[in-house]
């Protein structure tokens, strides 16, 4: 096979005139599609020292953008080395500096990849930051998967280039999306403690393969302490359920009045995945049984039309539940914002429809959504909400297209978060039909939907106790 010609690494630490063009298209970009993106530990970013951002990798291209965003040095991406091919996108992945890596799954085992190592070590020398994702592809599912001794072996190889003298590190991080394939859902990026490759020189000099296995698993470890980790990907419904459920007990103690940020969820669903383990490992039978509840209750809410398959993270907790004020308030905000949101709906009705229908028809995967619907959507959008510009502008003028045109994102965004609202409270046309077709097994779910909270605050104050009774380590 002949290998991908890495291109010249572009100088480190200032990005190019094209790459901040880019960067400030793609934040335009990113700000419209995600709601909010929260970062933490942005203060591990060191702007004088060579690193290595190594991410886990959920959702396709979204990542590497999202990444681009937050370190203000220019990046040089580790992308495998069928994208180069692609027209026109490759021609600016190498125009960014970005080094291409061959796949041996993509090359039947027969790679070469001494020219991206050599960019590598091009770009670490001069202070540079390089982002390569560990877990060798993007995937479905809320967990880190095995990491790859890529990142380590570009990290010691660098390292044992300098005699040991570069100081490089490698920068965990966490990449969590509330719900992913989502337009105005949240992001919480965690950035943990470096990782300094000087600890491994000494191995490495000795023993290579024991330095790269060593390095390789504190990252993984690292990894897995920053991004959520579901173990087994069945139980992913079942721990978005009891993310559901745990929310509902905590509004009842009166907390999170105001909703959680995406850092705060990302926290809960973590606590909620280590007592999950916690209640196996000490009583599997109950742990099966209530499994079996979780799956029965989320069969019968998908035979209701009711949705039953949610991301973990989806849950926010902001809708207003508790109480009958809030309830109140609720009813008031959707009386009274019903004819905006129907603006909001009826002028985006073309954009939206026609995006549902391609995404139907193209069908991509979960983890390539995001990026179907940011690339797709913005064309849509832009293209069609212009042709309706354009046709007031010719029946009522430029004046009113102008206002006209200063209302459809503001309206859309309106209706969004209506219609988010009606659905928490199964304001909906699926929720309404279930009420009205299926009164009896709806009470019956309500039922059972108490009985498992109900349970879930007794062993959530269980588990809460033993960490309190817990010696001190």
């Amino acid at each position: 096979m002949e290998p991908v010609t890495p291109p010249s690494a572009p100088r480190p630490g200032t990005p190019s005139r094209l790459y901040r063009g880019l960067r400030a298209t793609v934040r335009a970009g990113m700000k419209a599609f995600y709601r909010t993106i929260e970062v933490t530990g942005s203060e591990h970013l060191d702007g004088a020292r060579p690193a290595i951002l190594a991410s886990n990798h959920p959702n396709s291209i979204i990542d590497p953008l999202l990444l681009g965003l937050i370190e203000r040095r220019q990046v040089a991406f580790c992308a495998r080395d069928g994208l180069f091919k692609v027209p026109i996108f490759g021609r600016v992945l190498r125009s960014v500096g970005a080094i291409p890596i061959s796949r041996p799954t993509d090359h039947a085992g027969k790679v070469d990849n001494a020219g991206a190592f050599a960019a590598a070590r091009e770009v670490l020398s001069g202070g540079g930051v390089i982002s390569i994702f560990p877990e060798g592809r993007t995937h479905q599912n809320l967990k880190v998967h095995q990491v790859k001794t890529g990142a380590a072996r570009i990290a010691l190889d660098a390292a044992a280039a300098t005699g040991g003298d570069l100081d490089v590190a490698i920068v965990p991080v966490g990449l969590n999306y509330l719900v992913r394939q989502a337009f105005r859902s949240d992001v919480h990026v965690a950035f943990g403690e470096p990782i300094p490759v000087a600890e491994f020189v000494a191995l490495n000099a000795t023993d290579p393969r024991a330095a790269v296995r060593a390095l390789t698993a504190r990252l993984e470890e690292a990894l897995r302490e920053l991004a959520i980790h579901v173990e087994e990907d069945e139980d992913e419904r079942i721990i978005a359920q009891v993310t559901s459920l745990i929310v509902d007990i905590r509004a009842e103690e009166g907390l999170d009045a105001g909703g959680q940020t995406p850092a705060e969820r990302t926290a809960l669903v973590r606590r909620i995945v280590e007592a999950y383990r916690w209640l196996q490992e000490l009583d599997p039978e109950q742990t099966a049984v209530l499994r079996r509840r979780l799956q029965r209750y989320l069969d019968e809410r998908s035979g209701l039309g009711l949705g039953g398959n949610s991301n973990a993270l989806q849950h926010r907790g902001q809708s207003a539940r508790g109480g009958a004020g809030g309830w109140r308030a609720t009813r008031r905000y959707l009386v009274l914002g019903a004819p905006v949101a129907a603006y909001g709906m009826l002028n985006s009705a073309l954009p939206y429809l026609t995006l549902r229908g391609l995404l139907r028809v193209a069908d991509p995967r979960r983890d390539r959504q995001a990026l179907f619907k940011f690339l797709t959507g913005a064309a849509l959008y832009g293209g069609l909400w212009g042709a309706q510009v354009i046709v007031v502008a010719g029946a009522l003028g430029p004046v009113v297209a102008i206002v006209y045109a200063a209302t459809l994102p503001t309206s859309a965004l309106f209706a969004l978060r209506y219609m988010t609202e009606a659905r928490l409270h199964r304001l909906t046309l699926s929720g309404l039909r279930a009420w009205w077709e299926h009164g009896d097994r709806l009470e019956s779910l309500r039922r059972e939907r108490d009985a498992l909270r109900a349970d879930l605050a007794a062993l959530r104050e269980r588990y809460l106790a033993q960490l309190t009774d817990a010696p001190a380590a």
